[in-house]
């Protein structure tokens, strides 16, 4: 289904709300649409943002039809943008090192997904140079293309405010209908330690979990002590502390599968298996072989594709069964065939006496010819 999405910034550095179309299929979630929205505008870099419909803040990952939304409805997608952000983001990428500008801006992208200058021109810097930036705040310090940390005194509260960064384990558990939970690690060696910030949301911290262990379902909770996180609280509210170890538990079924793949036809109206293959991984970090297999399927997409009914395989060709149809134009070598055709039929047809000698041509009431052919022998031998 298609959702409008209206997107604005709440932080002081303001712009103009823009609309963007977003289409969803039957199995996407709050955050999953959340994520998607955030990539299309570039803010995924800003960790405060919010959906909301109807005025009401849309969490977890309860389907976004249980909330009454459908085709054509209109949702709100805030965030929080702020020069204070950004510097704190900066500051955590240089440490105690000094680096160029060009080392920092790659370094910002590959930690946060967004190029350094969309996230300034998000802030209100409309020319999105980051050397300018860097230059109006106290806390960096220039020399030439080097840019580092200043050495600036530390109030004494500062002493015990908690780590931005906390390094945890984590655990991945699995549950498919009608089989017995499955984890992923069986002892302390095969558990994964993740570095994330102190200061992520659950829901965020959720998204990276699930990119760095390849699990593309999206209902999913996280567990501290064998107590589920709120996704809107900050980890450190949630009492993670360095060193904790994390549950995420993922519920994954045939179902949410099919709609993920549901939504991509949407967007693309037909695809052959392959290419959907591709789109999917794109999509969701991981191939679909490998979500297939944590199903206990086969890893054969076609075969999954033939097995649910909202998908039609014809061709070569994926499409939905209740979606947008393909026009399919008439091959070129079929046309190109035709008209050698008609020209032969054409050609024959102005022949109106048979050939002389003993090969006869007769006319029939279709337009073909028969050919009959006697052989004798050669004049004087007879």
């Amino acid at each position: 289904m298609k959702l409008q999405v209206i997107v604005k910034n709440s932080g002081k550095a303001a712009g103009a709300i823009t609309t963007i179309e977003a289409i969803v299929g039957m199995g996407d979630t709050p955050l999953s649409l959340l994520e998607r929205v955030a990539s299309m505008t570039n803010t995924l870099c800003f960790p405060d943002q919010t959906l909301r419909f109807n005025g009401k803040d849309l969490l977890g990952s309860t389907r976004l039809s249980a909330y009454g939304v459908k085709d054509g409805d209109v949702l709100e997608f805030a965030y929080q943008a702020s020069d204070d952000t950004l510097v704190k983001q900066l500051s955590e990428l240089l440490g105690d090192k000094a680096l160029s500008t060009e080392e920092l801006g790659l370094l910002y992208v590959h930690r946060h997904s967004v190029p350094v200058e969309d996230a300034l021109k998000a802030v209100g810097h409309a020319k999105g140079k980051l050397q300018h930036f860097l230059a109006e705040q106290k806390c960096f310090s220039l020399a030439g293309s080097l840019v580092k940390v200043a050495q600036v005194q530390q109030p004494p509260q500062a002493l015990t405010s908690p780590p931005s960064l906390i390094y945890v384990k984590v655990d991945v558990e699995i549950h498919v209908p009608g089989k017995e939970p499955e984890r992923q690690s069986d002892n302390d060696d095969d558990v994964d330690t993740l570095r994330l910030q102190a200061s992520e949301t659950v829901a965020n911290a959720k998204e990276i979990i699930a990119a760095f262990e390849q699990m593309p379902f999206a209902d999913r909770d996280l567990v501290l002590d064998g107590q589920k996180l709120e996704d809107h609280i900050s980890l450190h509210d949630a009492g993670v502390k360095n060193g904790d170890r994390l549950m995420m538990v993922v519920r994954a079924s045939a179902s949410s599968l099919a709609s993920q793949l549901e939504g991509l036809l949407w967007e693309r109206v037909g695809l052959s298996p392959n290419e959907l293959s591709l789109h999917y991984c794109q999509r969701f970090g991981t191939p679909i072989s490998n979500a297939l297999r944590t199903l206990g399927l086969h890893s054969n997409v076609r075969r999954f594709l033939e097995a649910q009914p909202q998908f039609s395989i014809a061709g070569g060709c994926v499409t939905l069964v209740n979606g947008p149809k393909l026009t399919t134009p008439q091959p070129r070598e079929d046309k190109r065939q035709g008209d050698r055709l008609a020209t032969i039929a054409e050609s024959l047809a102005g022949v109106q006496t048979p050939l002389e000698g003993d090969r006869k041509i007769n006319h029939t009431d279709k337009g073909k010819w028969n050919q009959k052919i006697t052989v004798g022998p050669p004049p004087g031998l007879e």
